[in-house]
C-alpha cells in the first residue's frame, strides 16, 4: 500500500504501477551489500518487494527548506506493520522528532548526500525511538528491536534550538547504527539505553547493538552516552570536539566491546568514561589537551594495546592518561587490565587515586613534563603517577628518563612487598618473599622442606 500525500492517516490507496517500478528499481540499484542484513530482516525479496519507500514519494521535498516531519514519519509508519526500508534520496531533510518503529530500517545516500536537520525551534531528538520518553529511566525489557540506521548525517541545528536537542535517542536493543555522523546537537548526540541483562527475551539472539563506523562531534554534550544494551559492540568509531565526554559507557552497557575506536578534543573533558562494568576497548586511542584520555570508575575494565596522547598541558585542567575514580560500590574500580602507551600528558600518566586493587596496570610512558612560557620545566608536572596503587594491584611502569645513561630498563621489573611467612612451595620449587624483620626488609627464598633462606636483608 502507499500514501495519497493528503494528510493524516486515511489517505491509504493502492499504488500505481510507477511507483512499484520505481521501487524495483530502487532495491535493484541499491544492491544487496548496500542493504545487507536489513533486507534480510526486513524480509525483501525480488525487484517488486513492497517493503521499501522512498520519503519523497510520501511528499519529502529535501531541500532544507520545507518542513518534511510528516512526510517522513508518514514512510516510516507505512513500513511500520511489515517491516521495511525507507530510503532517502540525497538532500536536506528539515524535521522535527521522527519516531523509530521496530524493524524499520532507514537508508540515506551517504552521509554528504542525506543530511537530516532539526527544524528551528523543534528542541528534540531528530530520531526518537517509540516509547522513549515512557520508558527511559526503567529498566524495562520494553523497547523497539531490530531496526538499523546507516548512510545518512544527523544535524542538530544547535544555534537554531536553544533550549535542547539530540541527534538520536534510544531505549531498545538488536540494532545497528553504521556510517551515520552526528553533530551540532545542543545536548548529547548519541543516547542508548536498555534494560538489564535479564529483560532480554530468552529465545532472542539480539541482545547486543552494533555500532560501525558511527562519528560524532561538536555536540554540547556527550558525543555517545551509552547506557545500554549490555554485550554491544562498537567498530571503528570516531567522536571529538564534544562538550563533555567522547564515548560514556555507564549505566547497562556492562560487557560492551570498543576496538579501533577514537576520541580526540581540546573541548572534551574525558575521552572515553569506562563506567559500566567489564567494558574492554582494544586497540583504541585517546589524544587531549586538558581532561582525562580514559577513565574508570567500575570492576574488570580493560584498555589493552590502546594510546593516549596528551597535548603536555596542565593549565586550565589537569591532564591525565589514565585514571582510576570511585565506582558505585565500595570496592570499585578494582580488577582492571590496563596495558598500553601514555605520552606527553601533562599532569600524570596515571591517577591511581581511587584504584580498590586487583588490577594489573603494563604502561610504557614518555612523559617529559610541561614548560612555562620561558621554557623551564613545571615541577611535579610529567609525572609517571599520582596516587598509590593499592596492595593488589600489580603495576610495571617503564618511562624514558630523557638521559642516555640512565634509559636502559630490564624487564620484567617487580616489587614484593613485606607479608606473612607464606605456605611450602610444591617439590621442585622455590618461593620468595618478602619479610619484616627487626624493622628491616628481608629477601628470602622459602623450600618445599620449609628451610628459608635470607638472600638479602635492608641496610
Amino acid at each position: 500500500m502507499g500514501y495519497d500525500g493528503v494528510g493524516g492517516t486515511a489517505g491509504y490507496r493502492a499504488v500505481s504501477r510507477r511507483t512499484l517500478v520505481r521501487g524495483g528499481a530502487l532495491a535493484a540499484g541499491l544492491g544487496t551489500a548496500a542493504l545487507g542484513g536489513a533486507a534480510a530482516a526486513a524480509g525483501l525479496g525480488g525487484s517488486g518487494a513492497s517493503g521499501m519507500v522512498d520519503v519523497r514519494d510520501h511528499g519529502a521535498a529535501g531541500d532544507g527548506s520545507a518542513d518534511d516531519t510528516r512526510a517522513v514519519q508518514r514512510a516510516i509508519d507505512a513500513v511500520r506493520d511489515t517491516g521495511g526500508i525507507v530510503f532517502f534520496p540525497p538532500g536536506e531533510y528539515l524535521t522535527g522528532k521522527l519516531t523509530l518503529r521496530s524493524r524499520v530500517h532507514l537508508r540515506g545516500s551517504g552521509g554528504d548526500a542525506t543530511i537530516l536537520r532539526l527544524r528551528p525551534g523543534a528542541n528534540s531528538a531528530i530520531l526518537e525511538s517509540d516509547g522513549y520518553s515512557r520508558l527511559n529511566g526503567t529498566g524495562s525489557g520494553e523497547g523497539i528491536t531490530l531496526f538499523s540506521v546507516r548512510d545518512l548525517t544527523l544535524d542538530g541545528n544547535k544555534a537554531k534550538n536553544p533550549d535542547g536537542g539530540y541527534g538520536l535517542r534510544v531505549y531498545g536493543y538488536g540494532y545497528e547504527l553504521t556510517e551515520v555522523i552526528v553533530f551540532n546537537c545542543r545536548n548529547d548526540g548519541i543516547v542508548s539505553e536498555w534494560g538489564p541483562i535479564g529483560a532480554l527475551p530468552s529465545q532472542s539472539h539480539q541482545m547486543e547493538a552494533r555500532l560501525t563506523a558511527v562519528r560524532t562531534h561538536g555536540n554540547d554534550g556527550h558525543g555517545v552516552n551509552f547506557q545500554g544494551p549490555h554485550d554491544s559492540m562498537f567498530l571503528n568509531c570516531l567522536t571529538f570536539e564534544n562538550g563533555a565526554t567522547g564515548f560514556r559507557l555507564a549505566g547497562d552497557s556492562m560487557g560492551t566491546l570498543m576496538v579501533n575506536c577514537h576520541a580526540w578534543g581540546i573541548k572534551q573533558n574525558v575521552s572515553f568514561d569506562l563506567a559500566a562494568t567489564g567494558i574492554a576497548c582494544m586497540n583504541c586511542y585517546a589524544d587531549l589537551s586538558g581532561g582525562v584520555g580514559v577513565r574508570i570508575s567500575r570492576n574488570d575494565c580493560r584498555w589493552i594495546g590502546g594510546m593516549v596522547l596528551g597535548y603536555n598541558n596542565i593549565d586550565p585542567h589537569p591532564e591525565i592518561g589514565v585514571q582510576f575514580v570511585p565506582g558505585l560500590q565500595p570496592d570499585e574500580p578494582s580488577g582492571c587490565l590496563i596495558d598500553g602507551k601514555v605520552v606527553n600528558c601533562g599532569t600524570a600518566a596515571v591517577d591511581f587515586g581511587a584504584d580498590r586493587g586487583l588490577s594489573s596496570v603494563r604502561l610504557s610512558l614518555s612523559q617529559p613534563g610541561a614548560q612555562d612560557e620561558q621554557g623551564r620545566l613545571i615541577p611535579g608536572s610529567g609525572r609517571g603517577w599520582i596516587g598509590t596503587p593499592a596492595p593488589t594491584t600489580q603495576v610495571e611502569i617503564t618511562q624514558g628518563l630523557g638521559h642516555p645513561d640512565k634509559n636502559l630498563v630490564v624487564r620484567p621489573a617487580f616489587d614484593l612487598r613485606a607479608q606473612p611467612t607464606p605456605a611450602r612451595p610444591g617439590d621442585g620449587s622455590v618461593r620468595l618473599f618478602a619479610r619484616e624483620v627487626g624493622g628491616r626488609t628481608q629477601l628470602c627464598a622459602m623450600f618445599p622442606n620449609g628451610a628459608v633462606h635470607v638472600m638479602a636483608t635492608e641496610p
